[in-house]
């Protein structure tokens, strides 16, 4: 597992679902970019969850497959 993965789950767990611009604020350590493609690899994968809330804005929420143990879904239903 990749540290920037790690924090962008532990940053849902603790704040619940988010849309990349916040994750990217509170990942301070890390740009735009490299918070993009971990999401792009943890939503392919099941980790994080998209959801569309306009035409270019995505909410990330934690997936089922999340890899914290003890974690919960914050999946929006």
């Amino acid at each position: 597992m990749m540290l920037i993965e790690a924090a962008i789950a532990k940053t849902l767990q603790r704040r619940g679902p988010c849309c990349l611009d916040d994750l990217v604020t509170s990942l301070s350590s890390s740009n735009w970019g490299e918070v993009f493609a971990a999401v792009d690899r943890m939503s392919r994968d099941g980790r994080v969850v998209l959801h569309q809330r306009g035409f270019s804005t995505y909410q990330i929420s934690l997936g089922s497959q999340s890899f914290h143990s003890g974690s919960t879904s914050h999946q929006l239903g």
